[in-house]
């Protein structure tokens, strides 16, 4: 009887050892997606977006309200488009409505903010962008200048004192 119970004890806490290490939380892995990209409702993503936006622009409660509803707008269309990229929709077409709906949620933005707040706010997503490309080529080095211009033409410069 005492040969059996040490090796049974050990298969045991190895089981317990193995299934706790393969539980997660399920808030935050239920919602990632591909590319560790924050998942979740259309709604939700617009919530969360306008958050960061508002922390980061110091928006106020009216401005917020309309970054979220422009937000969700887009994030809708978004995924419409990629409904019918994944069921084999013409790239090319699909290439010209995403640029004309880029440019469309641009305009609104522009209405929506500051001018400074603006600036800020093209300066945010063309980081992101940058980050996303260097993410996709394996390259994780800080970057220290930025330019860009946005879709209205207008130049946006960025330095950080890194």
């Amino acid at each position: 009887m005492k040969k059996l119970l040490f090796p049974l004890l050990a298969v045991l806490a190895l089981t317990v050892g193995t299934a706790a290490a393969q539980t997660t939380m399920p808030d935050t892995d239920a919602m990632q997606g591909r590319g560790g990209r924050m998942q979740g409702s259309p709604d939700e993503m617009a919530k969360r977006q306008a958050e960061r936006l508002s922390k980061e622009l110091g928006l106020t409660t009216d401005q917020a309200t309309k970054v979220q509803a422009i937000l969700l707008a887009r994030t809708q269309e978004m995924q419409a488009m990629r409904g019918q990229a994944r069921d084999g929709g013409n790239r090319g077409q699909l290439r010209e409505q995403m640029q004309a709906g880029r440019a469309k949620y641009d305009a609104q933005f522009k209405e929506a903010l500051t001018p400074d707040q603006y600036i800020k706010f093209t300066a945010l997503q063309a980081d992101r962008m940058e980050n996303d490309r260097d993410m996709r080529a394996g390259n994780t080095s800080d970057v220290k200048k930025m330019k860009t211009k946005t879709a209205d033409g207008d130049k946006v410069k960025v330095k950080t004192d890194n």
